[in-house]
């Protein structure tokens, strides 16, 4: 027991530093008799450590350089007999997903692990955690938090197959399944055009980073001739809208001002739709992307974001990680929602 203790912890030691690029993939990393000093253990328990790596093609022993730590990033075959879905934090967005994607791992019998992100924990130590738990199909919803192409990279190395969820992430070593967000804009745009609409604006989120929403603005953009963003400010923190009087105020109270706002999400839209009807605002059309609860009660026509296509669409994404995974290459996904009118 005592050896085995010893060389998991250097198997997690080795594992560390090739997230953290201490041993650089296409690297040698030091030799076994190197490990064995530096590290106060038998060249019995290294090896063994590195014989894992080798197994898995982490590690590759070459003649005359030494070990290195392998080019190949190649899907690890395997099952999907767990899966972990990753986000830092809960939002009514992301637990309507979660109902879809466990309907779908459960007829493949898949056990679904939610690993919720707090303040204190990076993403990057959750999914290192999950590697030590030989946890190894991933999905990550970034939300607003970012992760490095090189950290991907590394990840890919350690066997881990992964998919990104909604944030678009560009990347050869992870799928990202994300909507479409140029037919989002453009169905709710002709709406409004639709509606007799001449003059449109769109509202998104105070420093808003994510690409998803980057997406989004920019295809306002290309399709409006007066290009007028406004921009919500929005507490990250505590995940509340901040100011909405002032906002109200100073954005739809001036004499001339647009016949319809188009929302960036659902959170948004609400929030701003109540703040209207409260200041007797009935002469402007809101419209928004995500189909939430309150869409229906306040006449919100909606975008709806595709829960059920995207669950299947990452499970099979994943599955081809596993069973395909030598002849693998990532792809970017998007999945098309449909317009829900509650006027």
């Amino acid at each position: 027991m005592e050896n085995n203790s010893l060389y998991l912890s250097l198997k997690n030691k080795i594992m560390m530093e090739i997230l953290n690029g201490t041993y650089r993939i296409g690297e040698v990393i030091p030799s076994e008799r190197d490990l064995s000093r530096t590290n106060n253990m038998s060249r019995v328990t290294v090896h063994k450590a590195l014989e894992i790596f080798e197994r898995d093609g982490i590690l590759q022993r070459t003649l005359r350089k030494g070990t290195i730590v392998s080019m190949n990033q190649h899907g690890r075959g395997g099952n999907l007999n767990t899966i972990a879905l990753v986000a830092p934090a809960q939002r009514r967005f992301f637990a309507n997903f979660i109902n879809s994607f466990q309907k779908v791992a459960d007829i493949h019998n898949s056990l679904v692990v939610f690993s919720q992100q707090s303040e204190d924990e990076s993403i990057q130590d959750t999914l290192f955690k999950l590697l030590q738990n030989n946890i190894h199909n991933v999905v990550i919803w970034l939300d607003f938090e970012t992760i490095s192409k090189e950290y991907i990279q590394r990840l890919r190395c350690l066997g881990m197959n992964i998919v990104f969820f909604d944030i678009t992430v560009f990347s050869p070593y992870a799928d990202c399944i994300c909507l479409d967000n140029q037919d989002a804009i453009s169905s709710l745009y002709n709406y409004a055009l639709e509606k007799g609409s001449k003059k449109i604006a769109y509202i998104t989120r105070q420093n808003t980073t994510p690409s998803s929403f980057c997406e989004r603005e920019q295809a306002f953009l290309n399709l409006s001739p007066f290009r007028i963003i406004w921009e919500f400010p929005w507490d990250y923190q505590n995940f509340l809208a901040n100011y909405t009087e002032k906002f109200i105020f100073e954005y739809f109270m001036p004499e001339y001002r647009p016949d319809t706002v188009i929302c960036s999400d659902g959170e948004v839209g609400i929030v701003l739709k109540k703040a209207m009807m409260q200041n007797d605002i009935n002469d402007i059309l809101l419209i928004s992307l995500d189909d939430f609860d309150e869409a229906e009660e306040l006449n919100i026509t909606v975008y709806k974001q595709p829960y059920d296509l995207y669950a299947e669409a990452i499970y099979n994404s994943l599955k081809e990680q596993n069973i395909n995974s030598a002849n693998w290459t990532a792809s970017i996904y998007r999945v098309k929602g449909e317009l829900i009118t509650y006027d």
